[in-house]
């Protein structure tokens, strides 16, 4: 940054009043106002702190109506702007000078997806609960690899799982029959 780029000020009072506004080029100021449910094309040709000031075609001047809401959408921004001051030019084309009341841009997204044995949180930190699920159905697919008949009859422990098997099936089947 050059020293020419600088704004300086000489008073506080033009410190706090005076904004340095920022020159958009032509072919990356393209920007709608919305005034009403109209769209109208626009051209920004300046950026501030405090607002825009935006060139409005000739056509798009008859519809320019004040008194109502404008929002402005600009560089994947949206902002409610009030017109502060009009100059018209001898072509047709109008200056508009609009200050910013409110953002109206919808802040990103985060997709966040889930998976079995990861939370799957964007910053990558696992829950407790995902790694409880995860411990739970590794020890279910134990017990079934146990009580099945190959791998159980060899290590013995088909026939006691069975028998505790439909001891709880039996348990769970008379409470539910207290109910019904």
């Amino acid at each position: 940054m050059s020293q020419s780029d600088v704004q300086h000020c000489d008073s506080p009072e033009e410190a706090t009043s005076d904004f340095f506004r920022c020159p958009v080029q032509a072919d990356q100021g393209s920007a709608l106002i919305r005034i009403g449910r109209r769209k109208l094309a626009v051209t920004v040709q300046e950026t501030s702190i405090d607002g825009f000031t935006v060139l409005v075609t000739p056509e798009g001047a008859k519809h320019v109506k004040v008194g109502r809401p404008w929002v402005l959408e600009f560089d994947g921004t949206r902002f409610e702007v009030h017109a502060q001051w009009f100059f018209h030019s001898p072509d047709g084309h109008v200056q508009v000078g609009m200050r910013r009341l409110r953002d109206l841009t919808e802040p990103p997204s985060e997709h966040v997806s889930w998976s079995l044995f990861r939370n799957g949180d964007v910053r990558g930190t696992d829950s407790a609960g995902t790694s409880t699920l995860a411990f739970a159905g590794f020890i279910l697919f134990l017990v079934t690899a146990m009580a099945l008949p190959g791998l159980g009859d060899q290590l013995g422990t088909a026939k006691p799982m069975g028998e505790a098997a439909r001891s709880f099936t039996d348990a769970v089947g008379d409470w539910f029959g207290r109910w019904l």
